[in-house]
């Protein structure tokens, strides 16, 4: 029987067995390895420490098989009298004998009777049981041991420490380089296990002054950030270090004249994720929402987040039948007096998740209990021809195709989130205000169908107007929403877009921020001769060359940003806007032509297609020309238009002319009307949301 050391005491033990890796993720070669247990003073907890029987301890060490974790034996030097854990994987056990197999990396014991076998060690949860070893049997590939009655729980941490797996670790500092792993981390601190890179040297690194670490697994980076050093140790060429995180809070985004009022839900939202460092999943009650974030209050401290820290995927599940997935970031942990409450803020999501949790908080804010997404289509259409939305001129060019017409809008409004959106005010299933937004460009959504009509005196134009500056609040900072640049259309003489849009545009005074165009828009050809360009002109598919000239045109000219919106991005991470249409069923697509007289640009011409009645005024289906050089014959221009659409002398073809005086100049049409396009780069969203709360007392 061997006995029982009294000097060992495992509230030292437990720290230093954490803070040596028990269940690190090295490799099995080394894991497997027997270190020294180097305290020699250790506290005596064990005379306060709660007592497990048996079967329990049974039940966890199967349970420690079952995952396939080692268990540590701590045994003496036969001559240094040194501590030792030694690492070793069991055997199912049935209760009395516990069995150890020797593996081919593990240490065996030479003259086994020597050692001093003094505790089997059993990281648990978030405490340790020392589990007296009575009495050891050596085997021809192994070793047994008894279990006693009774073991005891030790478990004196003021923080939590969880183990970590898969995660990588990359360190700088002012030059120096190093990469490695994630070991463990606690509320406060976390522990990397890294090696210099070449050629820099550990000799290089400072630890007294920050340092840069970033945490990642593949493409996802789950935290970067500067830290502190705390501890470190040399472990041959590597080296364990501790680190503290510097900063409680961080801005996410700039501030903003609006923040959108945060929300408890009923019944209460969930989060519910997977923690990127331990891979365990968490799910937990959600204290308060908005669209640009939430908060998470603990009081069990289970929840280990830290200030920075990135989860790719988090489903916000409502009442356990929707969930609403994003990835998010924690921008502040605060210590509180009865907990830890924690900032979330929405880094992404889909369109479809966003619409989804607007709806919600909508719901939420009995204000609003008039604002609703979901709309009768017969309804929209009286409300569209009763507000003279639909004016007779306009419905003439509609009712030729006018069953094509309705299902296109069925489509966009119950099937299409990721390109269009939309926003009413229904009183008793009847519209009084109606806003919509559809997808237009790359980056760019096109505002368009405002309309209202009257409800007792209340201004429905601008409850759909407010409801859509906290949609476009937050949602311009997600990525997948493509949303750089927001534009519209308005009639020169509207006075409520008028005063809305540019109005703005003159209160800000910057054309590079948000610009105005007004463009002459007729009809093409119906009735005109088609001519061919003369032999000294020819027309070309813009290259980046071209279009940079199409910029400098714009920069010199009219300031306006639409080249910006019609501009290609390469990239291939995510579909570009004609799949994203063709998906749904829709056409969507433009291309960029220029037009030389001898090596001069003369006129650049954006040829775009749509499905007709997508918009319904037609600007997405037809050409935007840009006239550089004024003095340019109109028959010039049409025959350019001609090659470019191909087009039948009976067929009629949307154009859109800039500058309008153009064709005021030239007598281009006795029925030419204007058009206003308004863009604005949202970096600027904020002070336009700002400028309509103060000009409209919307109360925001």
């Amino acid at each position: 029987m061997r006995k029982i050391n009294k000097h060992h005491n495992s509230e030292k033990m437990m720290t230093d067995i954490k803070k040596d890796n028990v269940d690190g993720n090295i490799g099995e070669k080394e894991e497997l390895q027997p270190w020294l247990f180097k305290h020699n003073e250790l506290l005596k907890a064990i005379s306060t420490a709660v007592k497990i029987d048996q079967k329990k301890l049974t039940n966890i060490l199967n349970y420690k098989h079952f995952k396939g974790e080692h268990l540590n034996l701590m045994i003496s030097h036969p001559s240094f009298q040194d501590e030792i854990l030694v690492k070793l994987f069991s055997e199912a056990c049935l209760g009395e004998i516990l069995v150890f197999r020797w593996s081919q990396n593990t240490l065996t014991l030479s003259n086994f009777d020597q050692y001093k076998f003094s505790y089997l060690v059993v990281s648990y949860d978030q405490s340790v049981i020392l589990v007296p070893v009575e009495r050891v049997e050596a085997l021809e590939q192994g070793l047994s041991i008894a279990l006693p009655e009774a073991s005891f729980l030790i478990s004196d941490r003021l923080y939590p420490r969880f183990i970590s797996k898969g995660v990588k670790a990359d360190l700088w500092q002012n030059g120096f380089q190093a990469s490695g792993s994630l070991i463990d981390f606690t509320p406060n601190a976390f522990r990397v296990r890294v090696c210099a890179a070449p050629p820099s040297s550990f000799r290089w690194f400072n630890s007294t002054v920050p340092s840069q670490i970033r945490l990642y697994e593949g493409k996802d980076i789950f935290y970067s950030g500067n830290c502190k050093s705390l501890y470190e140790k040399q472990e041959g060429a590597d080296r364990e270090i501790v680190f503290s995180i510097i900063d409680n809070m961080i801005q996410r985004f700039s501030p903003k004249a609006l923040r959108t009022p945060r929300r408890q839900g009923s019944p209460p939202l969930h989060a519910i994720f997977e923690h990127p460092f331990t891979k365990k999943t968490i799910q937990h009650p959600i204290f308060d929402v908005s669209t640009s974030g939430f908060s998470l209050f603990d009081q069990s401290s289970e929840i280990v987040l830290f200030t920075g820290m990135i989860i790719p995927q988090m489903s916000i599940s409502y009442a356990g039948i929707l969930d609403i997935r994003c990835k998010v970031q924690v921008i502040y942990r605060s210590t509180e007096s009865d907990g830890v409450r924690f900032g979330i803020a929405i880094l992404d999501m889909d369109l479809t998740n966003y619409r989804k949790l607007f709806q919600i908080l909508n719901n939420a804010n009995s204000a609003d209990e008039g604002m609703l997404n979901k709309v009768s289509l017969d309804e929209l259409w009286e409300f569209f021809f009763d507000t003279d939305f639909i004016y007779p001129q306009k419905y003439t060019l509609i009712q030729t195709f006018k069953d094509e017409f309705k299902d296109i809008y069925k489509r966009l409004y119950e099937e299409t989130p990721d390109i269009a959106s939309y926003f009413t005010y229904q009183k008793n299933g009847h519209i009084y205000g109606h806003i919509s937004m559809l997808r237009a460009y790359e980056r760019t959504w096109m505002i368009h169908h405002l309309a209202a009509r009257p409800m007792g005196g209340r201004p429905i134009g601008l409850a759909v107007l407010k409801q859509m500056i906290y949609y476009l609040n937050d949602v311009s900072h997600l990525p997948s929403a493509n949303m750089d640049f927001v534009m519209t259309y308005f009639r020169p003489g509207n006075k409520f877009p008028e005063k809305i849009f540019g109005g703005f545009a003159d209160y800000h005074g910057n054309f590079r921020h948000c610009s105005v165009n007004r463009f002459a828009y007729m009809t093409y050809p119906v009735g005109k001769t088609l001519w061919e360009l003369p032999s000294d002109w020819f027309l070309k598919e813009c290259d980046d060359c071209d279009s940079f000239d199409f910029q400098q045109f714009n920069r010199n000219n009219s300031g306006g940003l639409f080249p910006s919106i019609v501009k290609r991005l390469k990239t291939t991470e995510s579909p570009s806007l004609e799949e994203t249409f063709s998906v749904s069923g829709f056409t969507r697509g433009w291309k960029m032509y220029i037009l030389y007289h001898i090596n001069a640009p003369k006129a650049f011409i954006i040829d775009e297609k749509s499905d007709m009645g997508l918009n319904l005024s037609n600007l997405l289906n037809g050409l935007k020309i840009f006239v550089a050089d004024e003095n340019v014959n109109p028959k010039i221009i049409f025959a350019a238009v001609s090659q470019i659409r191909n087009i039948k002398p009976d067929e009629a073809l949307s154009l859109m002319i800039y500058p309008a005086e153009y064709a005021y100049k030239n007598n281009l049409g006795l029925h030419t009307k204007e058009y206003v396009l308004w863009i604005l780069d949202m970096q600027y969203g904020n002070e336009f949301i700002e400028y309509l709360g103060r000009k409209f007392r919307i109360r925001l």
